[in-house]
């Protein structure tokens, strides 16, 4: 990448009364789809664990190996490989019927078992005194991609998480291209979910998010897998997190205009993609708060997009809670705000 523009870090300040109590420091890359640094914050090139802002590229894999045209898989079917969602029925229901279709259940899930992310599911489960199941896990829809490419390819469904398949390697190769890297270039370890996550630079990360809204510089098979994740992301934002209360879904949601797609990832990772109000041409962001506090990333986030034009009319109601910079504590009393330092 050249011409870069490098700002510093972006500190992140909570203040109670007049002091600051805590400081946070976050790193991020803005490009275009020909891979120009726009903006550069802090280290742009620094390398991070995707964690689950991979779920588009992995997804959009399953769609370049032809495994969501033999399986007839809708739109929301590949949205929800895409996402991570809050557990909710329609999204249990969406998984446990992509592994209906290959022929598995959902003990084929190598995910493991968590609490739904959606509080209201998770609260229910309590009042009714069920516990939850794998389909619950955030991350069971990019599992069922998985294990539906594996049949696809008629590979063992018991090892579609070793690095090694052909399964996973399809992943990798797929994330290399799409985000201008050498495979060789990317770091792999474990992730949450025990699926291989892929360590990659913050500018190769949003040049794969800018690929997504405009395919460019990429052979024909890829550009149109990404182009497909990304349209089905925008056409079912429900299953990307959640029906209510998730950044994801709202930014793709208000921000359809633009064309725009959004994936968090743990440990405060996000990344972005749209089309620029004015040239129509992709652009994306990749953002990483430094000590991983998910409290700093939403409120950089949304100041980042409206310097980029991503709110021309100002920023959307239903946005309104991720940019609030005012704390209050349990009470409702002002203690402190959120000061951003870029």
């Amino acid at each position: 990448m050249s011409s870069e523009t490098i700002h510093p870090v972006i500190e992140v300040a909570f203040t109670r009364g007049s002091r600051v109590e805590s400081l946070h420091r976050a790193h991020a890359a803005i490009v275009d789809s020909s891979g120009r640094l726009l903006h550069g914050y802090g280290e742009p090139h620094r390398v991070t664990y995707l964690r689950s802002s991979a779920k588009p590229f992995q997804a959009a894999a399953m769609i370049a190996s032809g495994t969501a045209d033999k399986c007839g898989f809708s739109a929301q079917e590949i949205a929800i490989c895409c996402g991570s969602h809050g557990g909710e029925p329609v999204h249990q229901e969406t998984v446990a019927a992509i592994l209906n279709r290959i022929g598995l259940t959902s003990g084929a899930l190598q995910c493991g078992i968590q609490t739904p992310l959606d509080a209201e599911t998770a609260k229910h489960l309590l009042r009714s005194n069920k516990p939850p199941t794998v389909l619950h896990h955030n991350c069971s829809g990019k599992h069922s991609g998985m294990l539906a490419i594996t049949r696809h390819l008629r590979q063992p469904v018991q090892s579609y998480l070793d690095p090694h398949s052909e399964t996973q390697q399809r992943i990798t190769a797929f994330i290399a291209e799409a985000c201008g890297l050498s495979i060789d270039a990317i770091d792999i370890a474990i992730d949450g979910c025990s699926a291989p996550v892929h360590a990659i630079p913050l500018s190769a990360l949003a040049l794969g998010f800018a690929r997504i809204v405009d395919g460019q510089g990429l052979s024909d098979e890829i550009a149109a897998a990404l182009l497909r994740a990304g349209a089905a992301m925008r056409s079912h934002p429900e299953m990307v997190a959640a029906t209510r209360n998730r950044i994801c879904t709202e930014l793709i949601r208000t921000g359809s205009g633009l064309e725009m797609v959004a994936k968090a990832g743990a440990e405060s990772v996000y990344a972005a993609g749209w089309r620029d109000p004015v040239t129509r041409s992709g652009r994306g962001l990749a953002l990483k708060v430094e000590d991983g506090a998910q409290r700093a990333r939403d409120p950089v986030l949304i100041e980042l997009l409206a310097r980029n034009n991503c709110f021309p009319t100002g920023l959307p109601e239903a946005l309104a809670p991720f940019a609030d910079r005012t704390i209050r504590n349990w009470a409702g009393l002002v203690t402190g705000e959120v000061v951003l330092m870029l």
